[in-house]
């Protein structure tokens, strides 16, 4: 079981990539064999069969199929047993196609079969990884079949009929919290114009189909301007939030993503050690959502801004050490040679070699990531971290409508200016 001939691997990197392709493709037929029984047969094609057999009329041989199986897809359930069962199956024959090494994983394995320039040995290479593209395009297939059948898509609730005139008064009422949609212009507004427009469905609606519905009349009372007020007290609030949360952040992120670089950790077992620790401590809180940080703060301390701040802060920090640390991994490796072979500390290399060469890209990741904060700080507010957010459940929660969609045109100005400057800026320091 080896690499093609023709593609250039290192020795050393080999034996690696071999046992690298196998677990691929193991996963891999395990994947395609659950798609098969669990997609395919008892979610697609089975209850397609109980559909015929419950039709008006009943078809009997699917009635027949159904009975004897004793299938039920209101309470059926994949029992875990056969999960791991199929999936061991798929594994060995995964393994199988990985002894001959022209499977889909050793196709990923091989990475360096790019360096390939002669064109008899392209010619090859291309014989030689077909079945492997092959199972890369049923694997997609697979996986939007899959996601289509777990998603529940279905084309026709998108358009039935009381769904659409739903979604239209609420889309009428959060228009009135926008200013200057419910005033006057003349005998009209805005608003008008936009029952108007819908109406024009609804009666096109009526004329083509038997079951005619009403016509949208629903009125508009727009928020004053003492709602506002209070709203933007609290926007302010979501924005200084954020800006602690990244301002807090950064120094930590700053002096951590040194010790998670590889290239910076690689001299001795210690620092492996501490990159080990670091990337693992900063995976687990990156992966835990702000919502779930802001209700753990909320418990913690309180709810209020400061328990929104510090679960932004913590999510920033492990977001921005993975940022940083990328950007210190990829920087040239000669200022660094040099500055060893002078005899420099680990302390002086790093800041004087490899300081400059990541502080714009740090700039950029800083200012996106306050930008990522402003946004999220309108979200975590649901849970009790504290400005806009606060408000925006409570109305959400009493069905005002129109506030909400006050709200929500506030907090668009706010991210849009952001998304704006940040813009500018990242523009300028690059």
């Amino acid at each position: 079981m080896r690499f093609p001939f023709f593609v250039p691997v290192v020795e050393s990197e080999r034996r690696k990539r071999q046992i690298a392709g196998v677990i691929i493709e193991m996963f891999i037929w395990g994947y395609f064999l659950i798609f098969l029984s669990k997609i395919l047969v008892f979610s697609i094609i089975l209850p397609g069969i109980e559909y015929l057999a419950y039709n008006d009329p009943p078809n009997n041989t699917a009635l027949n199929i159904i009975e004897t199986l004793n299938f039920d897809s209101r309470y059926f359930e994949f029992p875990w047993l056969w999960f791991f069962n199929i999936m061991g199956i798929g594994a060995v024959i995964g393994f199988i196609i990985s002894i001959k090494c022209k499977g889909f994983g050793s196709w990923i394995a091989s990475i360096s079969k790019l360096q390939v320039n002669n064109p008899e040995d392209s010619l090859k290479l291309h014989n030689h990884w077909k079945f492997a593209r092959i199972e890369a395009v049923i694997l997609v297939i697979v996986t939007v079949i899959t996601g289509w059948v777990l998603t529940n898509v279905s084309i026709a609730k998108v358009f039935q009929i009381d769904g659409l005139l739903g979604a239209g008064r609420l889309s009428l009422q959060l228009a009135c919290g926008i200013p200057g949609v419910g005033e006057n212009i003349g005998s009209s507004s805005l608003y008008d114009a936009m029952q108007w427009f819908l109406n024009l469905f609804v009666k096109l609606h009526n004329a083509v189909f038997s079951n005619h519905v009403d016509l949208f009349s629903v009125s508009c009372q727009p928020n004053d301007l003492s709602y506002f007020s209070k709203a933007i007290g609290k926007l302010a609030e979501s924005i200084y939030l954020a800006f602690i949360a990244t301002f807090f952040s950064v120094p930590i992120a700053f002096v951590l993503s040194f010790f998670a670089s590889r290239n910076l950790t690689r001299h001795s077992r210690a620092m492996r050690l501490v990159y080990v620790l670091i990337r693992s401590y900063m995976n687990i809180t990156r992966s835990i959502e702000p919502l779930i940080w802001a209700i753990l703060f909320s418990v913690w301390i309180g709810i209020g801004p400061f328990a929104g701040s510090l679960a932004l802060m913590i999510h920033s920090v492990s977001s921005l050490v993975k940022q940083y640390s990328e950007a210190v991994e990829g920087v040239e490796e000669g200022p660094i040679e040099a500055l060893q072979a002078t005899g420099a500390n680990r302390i002086a290399v790093v800041w004087y070699a490899v300081v400059p060469q990541v502080i714009l890209p740090f700039l950029a990741f800083t200012i996106y990531r306050w930008d990522i904060n402003v946004r999220m700080a309108t979200v975590i507010g649901l849970v009790g971290g504290g400005g806009i957010g606060s408000i925006l459940i409570q109305e959400q929660m009493l069905a005002r409508w129109t506030q909400v969609g006050s709200l929500a045109f506030l907090i668009f100005l706010v991210v849009w200016c952001m998304d704006f400057l940040s813009a500018r800026i990242r523009e300028a320091i690059q």
